[in-house]
């Protein structure tokens, strides 16, 4: 069932038991009220003529003399009647009326007032009041006094019908309100679903959510959408970019290494210095072929949020583990380090490792013959804190935003150092991020770059 439909009927239910139990309420309130004022005025004139009886009864005066005065009570509606102790009329205040019978089989025995509503088949339906006279425990007759309910049934009956009418047309005109409020609070939620439609049938991430309206959670709800779809975007030219990137990264080495491959096929007759060298180049290529595969692994893996296993890491034992491995490298670089005892963070410490590692190994990547990278670590109260400074080539300005970008690669950079694969940095911004800490980039052209990297300390 449509959830707009849900509503009208939610609303129309909501409304419609309200509006039953209020004009339910009205009705039972006139209707009782109605019957306790029938009650009060039959009960006010039988009790009189009933008085009146009983002193004419005590004066002496034979019960079948007596005679009722009607005066102030003619207009009341109250037929009044006295009988004898055996049911026989006496008298009434009303000659012309006609009386129902009573309900009552032995009214001898009664010894009190008695209210009866009695439903007569030629006269309808009365309200009866038996009042028995006694005197001295004597049981000398009784007032028989009823008032007919037709008007009062017919005025209720109108009522009843007014409600049920109200009623019906309260419940129309709710269920066209609750549709019309409905539509209208949905408007919104059939715009989102119109441009969620939309993006599925044509991969269109760049379309937005037009809302204009209050911002009430529907439409926090179109910003949050919009805000999905931008991430989405972003996500989706990434991975189209990422793709792109990888395929013109991987088809270099391939091309290098299947043209080398081709050539040492036709000619078999090389000489021994060009075969070896064809073999160096294959080789140097298989080799960044395998690291670049390696850093799409480490993304992939960081895409699909790789778990982190954290625990107390020594940066300083760390960096002396990356100092041992850098010795072994061949450069024309000197490395330098400033090493401070014991500074330590709350992190992975392969990772950590890794990091220093790339970091180290771009700034050597990137700084001419002679030149010099200093690799410090230092912690004060809150920071534990990593610096790779070179006196390399340095990045420009407008290069600095995108170095953490896959794949992206400065022209300077490319001109120095072809073989990189501009993956690294990713990398180890990835690291930086899973640990909680934070890059600090400064770079002058020319003269050199400063990588600062700070981590929470673990005192």
């Amino acid at each position: 069932m449509p959830i707009r439909l849900r509503l009208t009927l939610w609303y129309c239910l909501i409304f419609g038991l309200l509006l039953v139990t209020v004009t339910s309420s009205i009705y039972i309130s006139h209707r009782t009220s109605h019957y306790k004022e029938i009650d009060r005025s039959l009960t006010s004139v039988s009790t009189h003529f009933k008085e009146e009886v009983e002193e004419e009864i005590r004066g002496g005066k034979p019960l079948e003399q007596i005679r009722l005065s009607a005066g102030e009570f003619t207009l009341s509606g109250v037929y009044t009647v006295l009988k004898d102790a055996n049911g026989k009329k006496i008298v009434s205040n009303l000659e012309s009326n006609q009386l129902p019978h009573s309900p009552f089989a032995d009214i001898s025995t009664m010894t009190k007032d008695t209210l009866h509503t009695v439903t007569d088949p030629v006269l309808g339906r009365y309200r009866m009041l038996i009042q028995p006279i006694r005197i001295n425990q004597q049981m000398m007759g009784y007032i028989q006094s009823e008032i007919s309910l037709q008007q009062i049934d017919m005025s209720l009956n109108r009522l009843g019908w007014l409600i049920v009418g109200f009623t019906l047309i309260g419940i129309v005109l709710a269920a066209l309100v609750g549709w019309f409020l409905a539509k209208k609070a949905l408007s919104r939620v059939e715009l989102i679903s119109d441009t969620a439609k939309a993006i599925a049938a044509s991969q269109g991430f760049h379309q937005r959510v037009m809302h204009e309206g209050p911002k009430d959670e529907l439409g926090e709800l179109a910003e949050t959408f919009n805000r999905m779809l931008e991430s989405l975007e972003n996500a989706y030219v990434s991975q189209k970019r990422f793709i792109a990137d990888a395929s013109h990264e991987l088809r270099a080495p391939l091309t290098t290494i299947r043209g080398n491959l081709d050539i040492l096929q036709k000619m078999k007759g090389l000489p021994a210095a060009e075969k070896e060298e064809i073999l160096s180049d294959i080789r140097n290529e298989a080799v960044r072929m395998s690291k670049m595969v390696a850093d799409l692994l480490s993304l992939a893996r960081a895409d699909a949020g790789q778990e982190v296993r954290k625990q107390i890491a020594d940066l300083t034992k760390i960096a002396k583990e990356v100092e041992t491995e850098i010795q072994a490298w061949k450069t024309e670089v000197s490395i330098k380090s400033r090493l401070e005892k014991k500074v330590a963070t709350w992190g992975d410490p392969d990772l950590l490792k890794q990091l220093l590692l790339i970091l180290v190994e771009n700034a050597v990547r990137y700084t001419r013959a002679g030149g010099t990278v200093t690799l410090a670590i230092s912690g004060d109260k809150e920071n534990a804190t990593v610096k790779v400074i070179d006196t390399g080539i340095g990045i420009d300005s407008k290069d600095l935003p995108h170095i953490f970008d896959r794949f992206y690669r400065s022209e300077a950079a490319r001109a120095h150092s072809p073989d990189g694969t501009g993956l690294g940095l990713s990398i180890a911004k990835w690291i930086v991020d899973q640990h909680g800490g934070s890059f600090v980039v400064t770079s002058t052209p020319g003269r050199g770059t400063e990588f600062l990297v700070n981590f929470p300390k673990v005192q």
